[in-house]
Formats: structure tokens, sequence, C-alpha cells
């Protein structure tokens, strides 16, 4: 049992890998390509192989119960006859019609043949059993036979019908697919007859009589019209409404304007008033006309003397002794004139005038000119204001006469256009009654309904079809699948989507322990080692979680006894995850407990020389957000010195300030990566998490990698 404690401040050091970035950039898109969609196929197989098989499945099955049916056609031949609403009459007064209303006549057609009207008429017309097979008894013969009502019968005949129009010919293709030739040609010819007799009884209705009494009704309205239109004019003396309008309204702005300027000159006048009030009120009757203040009496010569005495002595001092009495006596003289100077100081004369204020004089006048202002202003106010209430009445009266006359004259315009439209229709309509034995029909069967020389069978079509949208569904799927993937398949994936160098890559059945040796986990070792060979300082090595079942665990303890019993160093295993026990069984040790030190790692010594584990390392400084970063510094520095290579398996929530306080200060730092497991986001936050924090970071570690495409298809898309 040893006891290890560490650390070192993290500085500045050169690249360990010179071709990795030590920034990559943030979160880069991984990009589409032929590679990530095969490789989507392998590892989604079941998902697209569910994705094709579904259509072709439903296209077979739709395919195998579709029955074959048996096709009757036969053509239309649309005219233009009086019957067309566009057609010239008889008259000469309609509209005459032009090549583009013609598709709309055809397109009318058409939706008269396939309306319920003509259908139902069709499936009346004809015995039971003539389109569709006849109902069978129910229940093995016990039951009588369920007929289909008429309109069911009309909804399976419209299915069974199919009319074709185009927009450069006047033909209409009708046909019938049912099950027998027989049955297809019948129920053509019963639609036909139906449609033919339905059109008869449409244009076969007489319009005259009902527009020649709406033709007097509407000049009757017409008359009262006019009526009401005189009478209001005559009501509010109304000879040009919009001159009378602009006149009024002239009148209106007119007052209003003066109105605006009275209220404004008198809102001025009542605060000058209020505020020559307020001022005349603050004014005192007298004011101050002079005060003067002085501490001098009038003659007093006493600083001239203390000035002339000083300058005296000055002199006298300069050529007899100090002792010498008439400078004593000097002396005597000037601190009694000090004295009388202080004594005046003390003493204070002051003289104050004072006249009558001039102000309250002039305030006074102003505000008597102001108060005479303030009536006359008044005075007029309240006539202009009696100017325009009857100005706003006269405009009132006259606008809502102009909404009535306005409407009055819409309602007359509309009632005659509606008169001469109607006085015409009702003159071409009884012209046109009378010419109805003579026209021409506008519908003429161009072909009697005939049967196909074969069926009609779309079985193969829908299963090729049906092929095809499997294959197109694949590949969305697939495509979707590679597009939404939140994992990383190959080490390839993780490079692009994570912009870091993949250092090692693990296969699943590999067994991480002590007593294995791992190609791709001794590549790794040995790259660290040669690295700390080259002049680098990596003797703490971090591995950063991505998740709870990334691997970094099962990879540290494989690193630690590479470099252990590859190269002999002195390593030390810590796990900030768990306590370190795992390791220890496995790595045939037993924890012995002893007290706790913070500022130290408690480590126990392994089967493997020079490699020792870590025991309860969560509860050392490293974990601890409260310890000051010197103790953390000191603890790595020791670390640095009594051991070789640290390697650190980092919390799966280590986003605490002590976890990135750590990060930043270990040598270097590595992901742990899961093969279809390890979710993007999470890794790119590990990622983003150790840069934000100042640490480095030099690539990931992919375990669980397994061989996704065959060695054909990735040479080929390689």
């Amino acid at each position: 049992m040893n006891l290890v404690p560490v650390t070192r401040h993290a500085t500045t050091q050169a690249e360990p890998f010179p071709p990795l970035p030590q920034a990559p950039p943030p979160d880069p898109s991984m990009s589409l390509t032929p590679r990530d969609i095969l490789t989507t196929i392998f590892v989604r197989k079941k998902l697209i192989a569910l994705a094709f098989v579904v259509p072709a499945a439903i296209s077979i099955a739709a395919a195998a119960v579709l029955p074959v049916k048996w096709s009757a056609e036969g053509l239309l031949l649309v005219q233009v006859s009086r019957e067309a609403a566009g057609a010239s009459d008889l008259t000469g007064t309609g509209p005459t019609i032009v090549s583009v209303e013609m598709p709309k006549l055809v397109q009318s057609e058409v939706d008269m043949i396939l309306s319920d009207v003509v259908l139902r008429r069709a499936v009346s017309s004809a015995p039971p059993g003539t389109f569709f097979p006849a109902a069978e008894p129910r229940l093995f013969g016990l039951l009588p036979a369920q007929e289909e009502s008429i309109p069911a019968q009309a909804a399976k005949l419209r299915s069974a019908l199919l009319v074709l129009s185009s927009n450069t010919s006047n033909l209409l293709r009708l046909s019938a697919s049912l099950a027998t030739p027989e049955q297809s040609i019948a129920a053509l010819n019963a639609v036909l007859a139906a449609y033919m007799a339905h059109r008869q009884d449409i244009f076969v209705q007489g319009d005259s009589r009902l527009l020649l009494a709406e033709t007097e009704r509407m000049a009757t309205a017409l008359h009262e019209l006019d009526d009401q239109i005189a009478r209001l004019r005559a009501e509010n003396r109304i000879l040009d409404l919009p001159n009378d309008i602009t006149v009024a309204s002239a009148r209106l702005a007119s007052v209003t304007g003066r109105i605006d300027a009275l209220r404004e000159r008198k809102a001025i006048t009542d605060s000058q008033l209020a505020a020559g009030r307020e001022r005349l009120a603050q004014y005192p009757s007298r004011v101050v006309a002079e005060a003067e203040t002085t501490n001098l009496a009038p003659n007093d010569t006493t600083r001239n003397e203390l000035s002339q005495l000083i300058l005296e002595r000055r002199r006298m001092a300069s050529q007899y002794a100090a002792d010498w009495p008439p400078l004593r006596e000097l002396d005597s003289r000037i601190a009694t004139l000090r004295q009388n100077i202080t004594a005046a100081n003390r003493n204070r004369f002051e003289t104050v005038r004072e006249i009558r204020n001039p102000a309250i004089n002039q305030l006074s006048l102003h505000m008597a000119s102001l108060e005479v202002e303030a009536a006359s202003t008044g005075r007029q106010m309240e006539a202009l204001e009696a100017q325009q209430q009857e100005a706003q009445a006269r405009a009132s009266q006259l606008l809502q006469a102009e909404a009535t006359l306005r409407d009055l004259t819409r309602r007359r315009d509309a009632l005659e256009a509606s008169y001469r439209q109607i006085a015409g229709r009702e003159t071409g309509a009884r012209i046109a009654e009378d010419a109805q034995r003579s026209r021409s029909p506008s519908v003429i069967v161009a072909q009697p309904p005939e049967a196909a020389a074969k069926p009609r069978d779309i079985r193969p079509a829908l299963v090729a079809a049906g092929l095809f949208g499997a294959i197109v569904a694949a590949m969305a799927s697939a495509i979707l699948l590679t597009l939404f993937r939140r994992t990383f398949a190959t080490t390839d994936e993780a490079e692009r989507g994570l912009s870091l160098p993949g250092l090692a890559s693990i296969p699943p059945r590999a067994k991480l322990d002590a007593g294995e040796t791992i190609p791709p986990v001794t590549d790794l070792a040995a790259m660290l080692l040669d690295a700390r060979a080259s002049g680098e300082r990596l003797s703490l090595v971090q591995f950063v979680a991505t998740g709870k079942d990334d691997g970094r665990s099962a990879v540290a303890l494989a690193v630690a006894a590479e470099i252990a019993r590859a190269r002999g160093l002195r390593t030390l295993l810590v796990d900030l995850e768990t306590d370190g026990r795992a390791y220890m069984s496995a790595m045939g040790s037993h924890p012995v407990h002893e007290a706790k030190d913070p500022d130290k790692l408690l480590a126990f010594n392994t089967v493997i020389p020079n490699l020792w584990v870590a025991y309860e390392a969560r509860d050392s400084v490293l974990g601890d957000p409260h310890a000051g970063i010197d103790r953390l510094r000191a603890l790595l520095d020791r670390l640095r010195r009594e051991l070789d290579v640290v390697v650190l398996v980092a919390p799966t929530a280590a986003d605490s300030y002590a976890m990135r306080r750590l990060t930043a200060m270990v040598d270097v730092n590595l992901l742990a990566l899961r093969a279809e497991r390890t979710d993007k986001g999470v890794a790119r936050a590990a990622r983003n998490a150790v840069l934000a924090a100042g640490g480095r970071m030099v690539g990931f570690v992919m375990s669980s990698e397994r061989r996704v495409l065959p060695r054909f298809l990735a040479k080929l898309v390689s």
C-alpha cells in the first residue's frame, strides 16, 4: 500500500501530436456521403427492409385481389346551339360564342353525365342484374338476398365510368369497365339514354312569362324610387348637392378656425392674468435701493502707522542690537497698534436706503388691460359658437341627405340596369321558345358503345409501381435515418462529426482488462509514451465521459496496465466516478480503510508491478469544488514528481467547477466514445466543455466498433 499525493499548474505546452488541431471548429455538421448512407443501411437494416417490404407487399396483395375488367367505349360530339349560354340567339341581341367558351361547355356536359340524377335514372331504367351480378341468398340460402339501394348502385356505376375530354376537341370519350363485355355495353347505353332524357327535360322550359312579370315589377319600383328622390331634394332645399356641401363645409371651417384662434388668445390672456396676480401678491411694497457694510472707522490711520513702524523696525534691527531700548520701545508700539486693529475689526457699520417698488405700478396697469381684453374675447366667442352650431346643423342635414340620396340613386341605377337586361332577355326568350321545335340537337352520339378486344389488366403495372415505390421508400428511409441518426457508428463518422482525430478503435468483443494485450490499446499507449519521450509533458491523461456506458473505465484500466507492463513506468489509475473497488478486485488488491486526507490520494498496488489504483479519489481535492487552486496545484505537482503517468477517469456529470478546473490543469484530455451508443450531441457538448474550460483535447477513443460495411463496399466508397 502506497500513499501518493499530487499536482501542477497547467501551462502552455507544445502539441504532442503535430497534425492534430488544438481548437477544432465548433460543431461542424456532418456531410451526407454515400459511405454514410451505406453505413446506415447496414446499421438499421431491419427498418430499411421493413420500409421496402411494406409497399411491395401492399402492391402484390392489391394485384392478387384486383379483378379483371372489360371495357366498352363510346363517343359524344358536343356542338354549339341556342341551348348554350354563350351561343348567339335568334334576336341578334345576345352575345356570340367564342372559342374560349367551348372547353367550359364540354366540361359542363361531362359533369352532367356523371351527376347523381343521370346515374340513378340509368340504374332505375334497367332490370336488376343488368350492370352488376344479382344478389344471392344469405346464410346458405336461409335468408333472402339483400338488394342494393339505388344510390349505392349509382355510386358503384360512377366508379366504373370514365369520361375523357380535351381542350382541343369537342368529342367526349365515355368508357365503362365491368366484369363482362355485355354488362359494360348495357351500362354505357343506359347512361347515354338517361343523359339524353335528362337534357331534354332541362332545356324544355319556358321562361318568357316569368321574365315578363319581373319586368313589370321592376318598372313599378323605378317609378317609386324617382318619387322618393324628388321629395328628398325638396325637403332639404337642395339645388346642387356638391356645391351646397362645399359652402356649408367652408363656413363651418371658417367659424371653427376663428373660435380656435379666440380660444387660444383667451387661454394666453387668462394665463397672463393668473401669473400677474401671483407675481403681484409676491412683490413687496418697498425694496432696498442701497446697502453698505464696513468695519473701518472714518479717518482711521492705524494700519498706515503700523506699516511705517514695521518698516522702521526692520531698518533699526539691521543697524542696532536686539536689546537696544529704542528698538524695544518700537516693538511695544507695534504690539499696541495690532491690538487696536484687532479690536476695531469686531465693529461693523451698516447703511440701508429703501424706496417704493416700481414693478407694482407697471404690473397693475398691464393686468387692467388684460382684463379688458379677456372680457371682449369671451363675448366674441359666444357669438361665434352660435354661428358654429348653426353651420354644424346645416352640414349634418346635407350629409344625411347625401347618404340617403346616394343610396336611392345607387338602387335606381342597379334596378334600371337589371330592368334593361331582363327586358332584353324576355324578348329573346319569347322568340327562342317560339323557335324551339325547329332547333338542332347540341349533343350527338358519334360512336355507339362497343366492347374492347382485350380486358383491362393493370395488375402487372400495379406490381411494378409497388416495387418502384418500395425502392423509393427504402432509399428515403435510408437517407432520413442517416440525417437523423444520433450516434456514431464508425471512427470516420466521429472524426468528421467532432473534428477530432480517432486515436484508437477497439473491437466490440475485446476484453479490456489488465491480462489481455489488445493492439489498439497498445498503439494508444505507445502514442502517448512516444509523445512523452519527444519532450511533451503527458504525465496526467484524462478520459472525458460522454455517457454512463461509454466504456471509459475499461479503456483507462487497459491503457494504464499497458503503460505499466510494457514500459515499466510508475502508473496510477484514478477513477473520479467510483471509489475504485472494482479495479482493485479485478487486479487482486483489497483496500484497507485508513484516515482520509483530502490533500492526498490513497493508492493500492496491484498484481502488475508499477501499477497503482486510487481509492475513493472522488472525495479528495480533485473532486472538491471548495478546495483552493493552490491545494489542487500542489497535489498535481506531487503526482508528477512521484509518478510517471497518471490516468484519470472523469465522472459522467462533469459540469461542476471542480471537474472543469481539473480538465484545464491535466496534460491531455481524450473523449471516450462507444460505437452506436454515444449520442452525437452529448459528444459535441463534452468536447466543447473541455475546450471552453481551457483543456487540451487531442482526440477520442472509440470502443465496441464493429465492421459495418463489407470489405468490397468499403473499398468502393472510400
